[in-house]
């Protein structure tokens, strides 16, 4: 009776068999079901494992219309043990998978500046975290990532989206300098102003510019990357200050209407 009862065990647990089980296992709504970690490929997110995916198109709707991820499914022992019942690995234990690939795979994954210091490829933040030494040797591999893991865990934008990494292009763009002034056209209103006409007001010459045109232009990186060259530029004091703006927003919106007041009409 013992051995009888624990078959039936066996079978319950099992659940439905899992070439019937995998539509609903694969759900389109789960992120973790279309994770790419190097754009070309597909994470498994019940194996871990990696696979190379010229098949698949990279939706989460298509993911089981390619035979190479069905058939890597299918010859999982643990996923044929418990068929519907197969549980997936949590989002964080898939995206430190996904971030072990790419630091292994990806220049933009192991960018420095000029004192080795790793740059976050999420936040463009020197972080003081030691990648090349001073010798030029690397840093302990096992260490660095513990360091960068803790950076990932406060890190604003790899918390708000761990798989947008930015390019290498994006963190020479927007990297040293060039990312800070960024940052604070994201983040401080006083780099957001504009006339009536739509014309941004730079806080540091107090003046409109031409060409930049935050009504006829989507507040974007087009346009957040012209603006930056202008404050990098010859025209602006900003950098005489080190990008520090000592008015107000209330006092710049008055000078943008004392401003326009003074013009001839």
């Amino acid at each position: 009776m013992a051995d009888w009862l624990n078959k039936f065990k066996d079978v319950f647990k099992k659940g439905k068999p899992l070439a019937e089980s995998l539509h609903a296992l694969l759900d389109p709504a789960d992120p973790r079901v279309a994770i790419r970690p190097l754009g070309g490929d597909w994470l498994c997110p019940f194996t871990g494992m990696r696979l190379e995916t010229p098949d698949w198109d990279g939706s989460s709707k298509t993911v089981l219309k390619s035979p190479t991820i069905t058939e890597h499914l299918l010859k999982q022992p643990e996923l044929q043990k418990l068929g519907s019942n197969s549980q997936m690995k949590t989002w964080n234990e898939l995206m430190k998978i996904t971030l072990f690939i790419r630091f292994d795979n990806c220049e933009n994954y192991k960018a420095s500046n000029e004192k080795g210091e790793w740059v976050c490829p999420y936040c463009l933040e020197e972080t003081g975290i030691i990648l090349i030494n001073w010798d030029g040797s690397t840093s302990p591999m096992e260490l660095f990532r513990q360091e960068t893991d803790r950076h990932f865990d406060k890190c604003p934008e790899y918390q708000q989206d761990s798989l947008s990494a930015k390019s290498l292009q994006e963190m020479k763009n927007q990297g040293g300098e060039r990312g800070r002034i960024f940052k604070l056209l994201k983040t401080d209103p006083r780099f957001q102003l504009a006339d009536g006409a739509g014309s941004w007001f730079c806080p540091f010459s107090e003046r409109v510019i031409p060409g930049l045109n935050i009504k006829r232009e989507a507040w974007d990186a087009p346009l957040q990357n012209k603006i930056v060259d202008y404050l990098l530029g010859p025209d602006c004091p900003g950098k005489y200050s080190q990008w520090k703006v000592e008015r107000s927003v209330d006092e710049l919106k008055a000078t943008i209407v004392k401003n326009a007041s003074m013009k001839p009409i």
